[in-house]
């Protein structure tokens, strides 16, 4: 898990609160069963960091073509 020089980790918001269109910056987890998600989820383009030893469990992992939809979810939050 990345962590910052500060040694805290970098977050992205995910809900499984899935809208019909997607919002400005948010992409749909197509393969949420194997990233160890409950539900359809949708990626949110919220950004934030966190204390590592406030984290409690890591919930599963993205699989990679989530993965490339979370760079373009990052691209669309620093304009890049």
């Amino acid at each position: 898990m990345p962590t910052t020089a500060s040694g805290r980790i970098v977050i992205l918001a995910v809900t499984s609160q899935v809208r019909p269109t997607a919002g400005v910056g948010e992409a749909a987890v197509a393969k949420w069963k194997e990233a160890g998600l409950l539900k359809p989820s949708v990626i949110k383009p919220v950004l934030t960091t966190l204390e590592r030893s406030l984290l409690l469990r890591k919930l599963g992992r993205l699989e990679e073509e989530d993965r490339g939809a979370l760079r373009e979810v990052l691209r669309a939050i620093l304009g890049e």
